[in-house]
């Protein structure tokens, strides 16, 4: 059995290798995404202007791959802190308030994921009870949202974690 230093390797921290593999596959996703998302648009508006028959369920396919893209790209934008946040606490502010004012913004942000990640959760289990599907193609709708709630409990997670290292003294709860 492997103890954890040895997990570790020379290549640095077994969570430095997770978190970077993590986001090299949303990254992955997003530019799957955005690059779906570009060549169906130009292949749809081709097929429309010379064939004059567009492909049957193409706007359904850019809605799938629109809402994964943003669902894949939440995640690292929460994480790296990259989101609009209003921070009014902690503006201008210095010490004991300005470590509560970026406190404060986690806290709310992790409630707002975790209520975000929990209706996604329970919208897909009513779909997925209800067979609910797309109307043209009849692309089943639980499991994408199922992959929402999923990518949305990674920013939940990174949230919290943000968070613990924020109040334990981390170098990530400093405000930007």
């Amino acid at each position: 059995m492997q103890t954890m230093q040895a997990m570790r390797g020379p290549g640095g921290g077994l969570r430095a290798r997770t978190v970077g593999l993590a986001r090299l596959l949303l990254r992955t996703g997003v530019a799957l995404s955005m690059l779906g998302i570009m060549g169906l648009t130009v292949v749809n508006v081709f097929m429309r202007y010379v064939f004059v028959r567009p492909i049957s369920g193409s706007d359904e396919m850019v809605q799938f791959m629109l809402a994964l893209l943003v669902f894949s790209a939440f995640p690292l934008v929460t994480v790296e802190r990259r989101h609009f946040s209003v921070s009014v606490l902690a503006r201008g502010a210095r010490g004991w308030l300005k470590f509560a004012g970026v406190a404060l913004e986690l806290a709310v942000s992790a409630l707002g994921c975790a209520i975000v990640t929990s209706q996604l959760y329970s919208q897909a289990a009513m779909l997925g009870s209800e067979q609910m599907t797309t109307m043209v193609l009849q692309l089943p709708l639980a499991p994408l949202n199922y992959a929402m709630s999923a990518l949305s409990s990674l920013a939940f997670v990174g949230i919290v974690v943000l968070l613990a290292e924020h109040v334990l003294g981390g170098r990530s709860g400093d405000a930007k």
